[in-house]
């Protein structure tokens, strides 16, 4: 019997900053939090990222009562966050009891999937949040778990070789990821790069391979088609009033593309 592949939904956060400079408020948020929470999303990512300074600088909005308020809006759904490694949710580095600290609030505030990625790949700039998330994993109160997602940010060079990203997952896994993310933020991967690529990474880890793109330059959908047909384990989407374009593949036509299969 195959497996199901897993959605993220990521209208709450990566789809309104992609489209719209991160200004969803909560009050927009609510009103379909009950419907988004049926649906059955392996996730719904929804903090972190921007949203952070842009419920401080624009939106007159407690970043922390945000979450709590969605989490008891959307009691059977993991909820996930962007971490931007040791710059926690700002732009410098920040010390490592702070990062430790960060993470433990995050948890105990209800996140479950926490995405940490460095621009450059510098696994030393992740150790820190890897390794909080492993010691406060207990503090989750949801009663879903907390998942330790470590990201590959993909792009193209002499340097950014298959061989290259696969060693990256390996030591990922081996720092204690639970998930690695192969994440096109900038949406320069193909998709016939895409099967060679995430296939090799699912023979390199045990880990579950999740995939994040933009439709950018519109190959997103053909993206996922053919990470799918690789093994991929998620997909992250995009429902149709805020997908596609600088967003992610919207969520519907992936839905109905798998249908029967």
């Amino acid at each position: 019997m195959t497996k199901k592949v897993q959605l993220t939904e990521t209208i709450l956060r990566d789809a309104h900053q992609s489209q719209a400079a991160t200004r969803m408020r909560l009050d927009e948020m609510l009103p379909v939090a009950s419907k988004l929470d049926e649906v059955g999303y392996y996730s719904i990512e929804c903090w972190g990222g921007a949203t952070f300074d842009s419920c401080l600088r624009f939106l007159n909005e407690d970043p922390w009562e945000r979450l709590r308020i969605l989490r008891k809006a959307m009691p059977k759904t993991k909820l996930q966050m962007l971490l931007r490694g040791q710059n926690i949710l700002g732009y410098k580095h920040y010390a490592d009891d702070v990062v430790e600290e960060f993470v433990k609030k995050s948890i105990q505030n209800g996140i479950n999937v926490i995405r940490i990625f460095d621009a450059l790949n510098d696994t030393r700039n992740m150790k820190a949040c890897i390794d909080a998330i492993l010691k406060y994993k207990n503090e989750d109160k949801s009663g879903l778990g907390v998942v330790c997602e470590a990201t590959l940010c993909y792009t193209v060079s002499e340097v950014h070789t298959r061989e290259y990203f696969v060693n990256l997952a390996k030591e990922l896994e081996a720092m204690g990821a639970d998930v690695i993310c192969l994440k096109d933020m900038a949406n320069l991967l193909l998709p016939y790069e895409t099967y060679e690529l995430v296939k090799a990474l699912k023979q390199a880890v045990k880990c579950p391979i999740h995939l994040h793109t933009h439709n950018t330059s519109g190959t997103g959908n053909m993206i996922y088609l053919k990470a799918i047909e690789a093994g991929v384990d998620i997909v992250d989407t995009a429902l149709s009033p805020m997908g596609n374009g600088t967003s992610q593949p919207a969520t519907e036509p992936l839905i109905a593309t798998l249908q029967g299969t």
